[in-house]
């Protein structure tokens, strides 16, 4: 679950948003929508605790995924070893088994052995979209603008992960520039206009 409760954040001195009140519960997707330099990725990074808030309170519980819209991935990995670092990091250990396996839907099963320095942008996206297949996943995700250099295939086949976390009680909270071919209810929320 997520709690807003009168979030309001600046930068530069420039009031992004204020008053933000929100209520996220389980089997819920949100999409937060806006301009761009609207405030949009300081949201996500409040909502995962990467910055402090001008005023008000965030509440998660209990843990969350984050997907940040620069994948963070370290180029002299490989693609399986970068997989399996990050979900130990996230405190999920997961098997070479079960990482082969999560690469497999995003189409980089036959790559797993690739030093992520010789990927396309959009099959490093790929690679930091794979978590999301991993086994253990925490119940609430924070996606960054996931479907940026994703092909029509890859951006279908997300929106299908999206979907079933919701139906499986996970909740996920998202930004992107073009809508998603979701199935599951989206709540859209604006920020802002200040």
């Amino acid at each position: 679950m997520l709690l807003l409760q009168q979030l309001a954040q600046s930068r530069g001195g420039r009031l992004l948003f204020e008053g933000l009140d929100l209520a996220l519960h389980p089997g819920e997707l949100l999409w937060v929508q806006g301009a761009n330099g609207s405030g949009k990725t300081s949201l996500l990074r409040l909502i995962c605790g990467l910055s402090g808030p001008r005023a008000g309170r965030v509440h998660v519980e209990p843990e969350l995924l984050y997907l940040g819209h620069n994948p963070g991935l370290k180029e002299v990995l490989t693609v399986i070893e970068q997989l399996c670092s990050s979900a130990a990091l996230a405190g999920h250990p997961c098997s070479a088994a079960e990482a082969l396996a999560a690469l497999a839907p995003v189409g980089l099963r036959e790559l797993a052995g690739q030093r992520l320095a010789r990927l396309s942008a959009g099959q490093r996206r790929r690679a930091a979209l794979a978590r999301l297949w991993l086994p253990h996943v925490a119940p609430l995700w924070v996606l960054d603008e996931p479907v940026g250099a994703l092909d029509a295939a890859m951006v279908d086949r997300l929106a299908q992960r999206l979907d079933r976390h919701a139906r499986e009680g996970g909740s996920v909270v998202f930004t992107s520039h073009q809508p998603l071919p979701l199935k599951q209810p989206v709540r859209t929320l604006q920020v802002g206009g200040h």
